[in-house]
């Protein structure tokens, strides 16, 4: 097993795509961040108190959720990379067996994902900083943590998913299409119906709720007590959508069991896939 993922690390960074795909989410993460924290300076929730918002954690939560596209492009190339190149008949006949293969490839890209997740909470710190708008250091190592957590399980579903379909180009286009098309408008379409308590069980959404409803709690817990303030955040969570949505946690588990569901899929049709 230890030489499989020695194999896989290997597969990994011996090409371009891992740190090309790393330096946009990075990016994504810093400029997110700062804008937030700029935001913050402005006094708009912490007028008369003397103390800035600590917009810097719905935003760091808004960019992780976006950079963490780069790492769902990531996994979904795990399985399909190779069989595009048509290394995947080597890579299965010298294991022990498929299965070994793709543990090997779920333990290699989990790890990959947190490598991800570490380096856009780095950069997402350095743009607190920057913009002067640091909040609760414990408050945003555990927004960190979540965020570190969706980039892993992100990065997984991808994986799972490529072996589901085996096509490279129709993976990548396929995942990305509906987590940036299909699903919002499945939204829009869901919250105009009078179904509004159905979007946030939906995959992305699930996903992107656990670090942005988790950066909201944190962020609205930090405000002034006041009716205006709680008008204000009721106001929010109608906009956000999360009004029906479950604790950040909820949403987690649920993102969990779609991945958990989609690999297990993956991991069936990838041990059966004809590789001649």
């Amino acid at each position: 097993m230890n030489r499989l993922i020695t194999a896989e690390y290997r597969k990994i960074f011996t090409v371009k795509l891992w740190w090309a795909l790393l330096i946009p989410a990075a990016a994504i993460s810093l400029m997110f961040t700062w804008g937030g924290a700029l935001l913050g300076n402005l006094g708009i929730f912490g007028r008369g108190t003397g103390e800035n918002a600590a917009f810097a954690l719905p935003a760091f939560a808004q960019g992780i959720n976006l950079a963490s596209v780069f790492g769902l492009i990531l996994g979904a190339t795990a399985v399909t990379g190779e069989i595009r190149h048509k290394t995947i008949t080597t890579s299965f006949l010298t294991g022990p067996t498929r299965g070994a293969v793709l543990a090997a490839k779920l333990f290699t890209y989990s790890t990959i994902g947190a490598i991800y997740g570490v380096v856009c909470m780095l950069a997402a710190t350095l743009g607190a900083l920057l913009g002067n708008n640091f909040p609760d250091g414990a408050e945003w190592f555990t927004l960190a943590a979540a965020g570190v957590v969706a980039m892993v399980m992100w990065t997984l579903l991808g994986v799972g998913v490529g072996a589901l379909i085996g096509n490279q180009v129709g993976t990548v286009v396929g995942l990305l299409v509906y987590v940036l098309v299909v699903e919002p408008i499945i939204n829009v379409v869901l919250r105009t119906n009078d179904a509004p308590e159905i979007p946030p069980y939906l995959l992305n959404t699930a996903g992107s709720n656990m670090t942005l409803h988790l950066s909201f709690e944190l962020f609205i817990a930090g405000l002034p007590t006041s009716r205006r303030f709680e008008r204000a955040s009721d106001e929010i969570r109608e906009v956000l959508g999360m009004t029906y949505a479950p604790p950040w946690w909820g949403s987690g588990l649920i993102f969990v069991a779609y991945a958990v569901a989609l690999g297990l899929a993956g991991w069936l049709v990838a041990r059966r896939r004809d590789i001649t």
